[in-house]
């Protein structure tokens, strides 16, 4: 076959060679590009984004309330996920990620496909607000169990991203499940020290550790934090003491302790 035939081909003309165009346009945010070649009649809802992002000089300083204006109900996925990509680097265009209508920088990232992005996004947001349970439940996505435990223990839902770990809090009759995340998070070895310390303070409760464990939770948290020297709780009860007192937790808490040991 010579190169004369191919413009007959249905391959290389026909309705599919537009749609092809605007979408490719849209993932590389050439809305100009994309407007031309966008179905009726979304075709002046994406004029109006590529307006937008133009006069922000295509980067960071994107006005949200602008491309909120330019939303429209109905229209195609692949647009929609353009507009989640823009909402969410308008929202995360600045030193502590903003929100939306409740709604964090990172979740319209996630569903614009921007998965690397949402995730350091999130990242920045928790180390300003690293009690946001909206936060850590976003976080599932990236670190399941860890964002789970914390986002269960600052106060929010029971993630089921979990899994196999709300099993276990389960099974020794332990309620509320998502209060008791943290500790067997550490019992499974899915969480370090640091984490069960950074937890604390974000809540304020260092001092006073009141850590989801029966019997005396406070020896348990000084215990774990404490007796390896570094003074992360303070009027310790000491270490013989600490383990003493430790012997009161429940048998299925200190089984899954000193298995971690």
């Amino acid at each position: 076959m010579d190169s004369g035939d191919s413009g007959d081909l249905p391959l290389f003309h026909g309705p599919h060679i537009p749609q092809i165009r605007f979408e490719r346009a849209l993932e590389r945010l050439d809305l100009r590009a994309a407007a031309i070649d966008a179905p009726e009649p979304w075709n002046v809802a994406v004029a109006e984004m590529a307006a937008v992002l133009e006069r922000a000089g295509g980067g960071a300083r994107l006005d949200v309330e602008d491309l909120t204006r330019c939303r429209r109900d109905g229209w195609p996925a692949a647009v929609e996920r353009t507009w989640q990509r823009l909402m969410g680097r308008a929202l995360d265009g600045r030193g502590v990620p903003g929100t939306h209508a409740g709604e964090l920088a990172a979740a319209f990232l996630l569903r614009g496909g921007e998965r690397e992005r949402a995730r350091t996004s999130l990242l920045r947001h928790l180390r300003y607000h690293p009690r946001d349970v909206r936060a850590w439940e976003l976080f599932t996505a990236f670190d399941p169990v860890r964002a789970a435990a914390r986002c269960g223990f600052h106060g929010g839902p029971l993630c089921e991203a979990a899994g196999d770990l709300i099993d276990l809090v389960r099974e020794d009759g332990l309620r509320p499940v998502e209060r008791w995340l943290l500790s067997y998070a550490w019992f499974g070895g899915h969480v370090d020290l640091d984490e069960i310390r950074h937890a604390l303070a974000a809540e304020r409760m260092l001092p006073r550790p009141p850590l989801a464990v029966p019997g005396d939770a406070r020896a348990f948290a000084w215990y774990l934090l404490d007796a390896g020297g570094q003074r992360y709780v303070g009027q310790s009860v000491g270490v013989i003491e600490a383990r003493r007192r430790l012997q009161s937790i429940s048998d299925a808490a200190f089984r899954r302790y000193l298995a971690r040991l």
